[in-house]
């Protein structure tokens, strides 16, 4: 068992915390917003007083945060990681950021004399609640293998794919990728339902044929339906991977046409207000209905 500090208790971060309580790990958790560490603390954890009391309390740092910003900012910031870290920590970042971010934390991290990991996860909160996410790691690979049990507290596998920057890189594509689905998704249905085909019908040819995937098996009946977007995975972090992703295309010197129509889509829809709803409220950037 391991001495675990969790920063960012959000949708993801919480039921990935628990968890890892519920694996017997000691567990101490900060949060900015300091109300969001009740569940935890009431459910065995202990609320450290700032970032470098949580340092100090752990032998492995983990952050959940939303965005490369946020990350820095922990890390960087006067009393963050940096001003506690020391040889025999490890701080696994488990956010969704770009590769050139998780890069540069790694260099300050290991400037310290701790060990650094990434670590993002597949899968939105239901599979943070189940503990059936899948860890991508990059880094270190006897590293990520001593924290694997530590990771199969949280998800179902964990694959390390090289070296620090293309777990980030592996992250970005899968949610370029389903962001684009959901996009294209949205247009042809909508456009079948004004032509008279019933909802019902489109989703269960779909789920028939090669365009059938999970995006849409887990997405479809909400976007054509209901449209009630509750929040497992917020549009603003999707539209954020998918700006993450045109800037990695840029990077890479790969025209990127289909992902930047998709992100305007996104963008569309942040812009009528349903930032903090769920991806699926991406049909909203077509529609007011």
């Amino acid at each position: 068992m391991a001495k675990v500090g969790f920063i960012g208790l959000g949708i993801m971060g919480e039921p990935m915390c628990l968890n890892v309580l519920s694996k017997g790990h000691d567990v101490a958790v900060y949060n900015r917003t300091r109300a969001k560490m009740g569940t935890l603390v009431a459910a065995g954890a202990k609320a450290a007083a700032s970032l470098a009391d949580l340092v100090h309390r752990s032998e492995v740092v983990i952050t959940m945060v939303a965005d490369p910003a946020a990350v820095r900012d922990v890390v960087t910031a006067k009393g963050g990681l940096l001003s506690a870290l020391s040889p025999g920590t490890t701080h696994i970042d488990m956010s969704t950021v770009s590769p050139e971010t998780s890069r540069e934390i790694a260099l300050l991290v290991r400037g310290t004399g701790a060990d650094y990991l990434e670590a993002p996860v597949l899968g939105s909160r239901q599979a943070a609640i189940d503990g059936t996410l899948t860890v991508l790691t990059g880094g270190d690979a006897d590293l990520s293998r001593r924290m694997e049990p530590l990771l199969l507290a949280m998800g179902k596998q964990v694959i390390h794919v090289g070296d620090t920057g293309m777990a980030a890189h592996m992250k970005l594509l899968i949610n370029q990728i389903m962001g684009t689905v959901l996009c294209v998704f949205a247009e042809a249905a909508l456009t079948g339902m004004e032509a008279g085909l019933p909802a019902d019908k489109i989703l269960e040819a779909i789920q028939c044929s090669a365009a059938a995937c999970p995006a849409i098996r887990a997405k479809g009946k909400d976007m054509l339906g209901e449209r009630v977007f509750t929040p497992n995975f917020p549009l603003k972090h999707a539209w954020k991977d998918m700006r993450l992703a045109l800037e990695a295309g840029k990077a890479a010197g790969i025209p990127m046409p289909v992902t930047a129509a998709a992100c305007a889509l996104f963008g569309a829809a942040w812009d009528k207000g349903f930032g903090d709803r769920d991806v699926s409220a991406v049909l909203r950037g077509l529609t007011d209905n």
